[in-house]
């Protein structure tokens, strides 16, 4: 079967990004997968990248590896002129091979050019929700018109979590009878083989014995302010910031006078370290977080999860089972977790190895690729 996978931002540097890598590595064992996304070269070996060279990438929010713009920012004129690029650079390649499936990553730009792939070429169209493209139809209006002319070309929709699912269905409800869950997936070999020793890692970085870690974009939505209002309370540990985004100011400004606050930039395959020797995984987000893909990776690496119960959290955080889950921007509660699993070791140890055999039996790649390899299959057959 031949795969044409329509990501919406480059393949480093987000969750769906990485979703796009590991799922269409899985696909490629079995079929000839294409990926065509905006942004930096990626080198692969297991399928064919096509990538449309930008000096700005439109983006949902903000992107921590590339110079990028948020696509509500974009005017109409702009906005046209994308879709024109896109549909250009597709074209390209549909030269050289005629898919049987499209896939769709977000509600984004490639949905019209995927409407029109589909009216051209007469192949199925399957789309997958991150959650961020939501978040600009729910802000725009023009996006939101935009989106809901092409799902209608939509054969079927993948949401992350069930909360996403529950999004799709109240702000296109002609796509009621197409959605279903298919969660993201971890690597978790990955997650067990740290590059250091526990004391290397520490001196390398100048960490305390305990450490709270966040790993994400820096924006507000993502809550690491509250995790930043509670340092002076947490005096004892390093509370590692690891990202960038465009609220990384003001962050470090509230940060500026608590030494225990350490932020340290994207770090690729170097955070595996950290999710490996933390002592917790700290999820603070205060918007509707489709899934985080992040957590997946706190609980491939045995490290207790503390988050905000918001979104698709809690379909992989069960509290007092797999992680701990707290009020979004309740500080108070924020630390109360933290110091409870701190005082409790043995607590924190049982959530890890629940959740980490939630992971083996759920979450990982290759079992999210069936998954869709399904749909694919049944929608050729039609």
């Amino acid at each position: 079967m031949r795969i044409l996978i329509l990501q919406s931002v480059p393949l480093e540097g987000s969750g769906s990004g990485t979703y796009v890598r590991k799922v269409a590595e899985q696909l490629a064992k079995h079929h000839d997968v294409w990926v065509v996304y905006p942004g930096p070269k990626y080198k692969v070996v297991d399928y064919k990248v096509f990538n449309i060279p930008m000096d700005v990438v439109p983006v949902f929010t903000s992107h921590p590896l590339v110079p990028s713009r948020s696509l509500k920012d974009y005017n109409d004129s702009e906005y046209v002129n994308l879709l024109g690029i896109y549909t250009s650079y597709v074209s390209r390649v549909i030269e050289n091979m005629k898919p049987d499936v499209v896939h769709v990553q977000h509600f984004g730009l490639w949905c019209p050019v995927a409407a029109w792939l589909k009216t051209i070429l007469k192949v199925p169209v399957v789309l997958t929700s991150h959650g961020t493209g939501l978040y600009l139809v729910e802000l725009e209006e023009r996006h939101k018109r935009v989106m809901n002319m092409c799902t209608h070309y939509v054969d079927e929709v993948i949401a992350v979590s069930s909360a996403v699912k529950k999004r799709i269905e109240n702000l296109f409800p002609h796509l009621v009878n197409k959605v279903s869950v298919i969660h993201g997936g971890v690597d978790v070999k990955k997650y067990s083989n740290p590059a250091r020793s526990l004391k290397e890692w520490r001196q390398k970085y100048g960490l305390k014995n305990r450490v709270v870690l966040y790993v994400g974009r820096l924006i507000k939505e993502k809550g690491v302010q509250h995790l930043i209002n509670i340092a002076p309370h947490l005096r004892e540990c390093s509370i590692v910031i690891s990202g960038s985004g465009e609220y990384e100011a003001v962050l470090k400004k509230m940060a500026e006078s608590y030494e225990n606050v350490v932020f340290l930039p994207y770090l690729g395959d170097s955070i595996v370290d950290f999710f490996v020797y933390a002592d917790i995984v700290c999820i603070p987000s205060i918007w509707e977080e489709a899934f985080g893909l992040v957590i997946l990776e706190a609980m491939a690496a045995k490290t207790p999860v503390v988050a905000s119960r918001v979104g698709g959290i809690p379909n992989v955080v069960r509290n007092g089972e797999t992680g701990l889950l707290f009020e979004p921007g309740n500080e108070r509660e924020l630390l109360s977790k933290i110091h409870f699993l701190f005082e409790n070791p043995e607590v924190g140890k049982r959530l890890a190895d629940n959740a980490f055999a939630n992971v083996l039996e759920e979450f990982t790649w290759e079992k999210v690729a069936e998954k869709i390899d399904d749909i694919y299959r049944e929608l050729v057959a039609r």
